[in-house]
């Protein structure tokens, strides 16, 4: 886990699916929830063309924000948003 900002940190990337419209993505994470505690959580999705790991250097396609709670409480713990 790395600092990205006050308060924010990264917690893991996927890895990187070449050529594709619809990646499957197969990295999972486990995070410990918190009942009756709000966990904000960010998604950023970017079009990898290198093996460069600085992000800077890849297009930025969008990004979404739900909360862990979102995620445990959707059938099959599955959340689909649009970016």
């Amino acid at each position: 886990m790395s600092s990205v900002g006050r308060g924010k940190f990264m917690f893991g990337r996927t890895e990187v699916i070449d050529n594709t419209l619809n990646p499957d993505f197969v990295r999972k994470y486990i995070l410990d929830y918190f009942f009756e505690e709000k966990q904000s959580l960010r998604f950023d999705v970017y079009d990898i063309d290198s093996k460069s790991p600085d992000l800077a250097k890849h297009d930025f396609l969008g990004q979404v924000y739900c909360t862990l709670g979102e995620i445990v409480g959707s059938p099959a713990s599955r959340l689909e948003k649009q970016l």
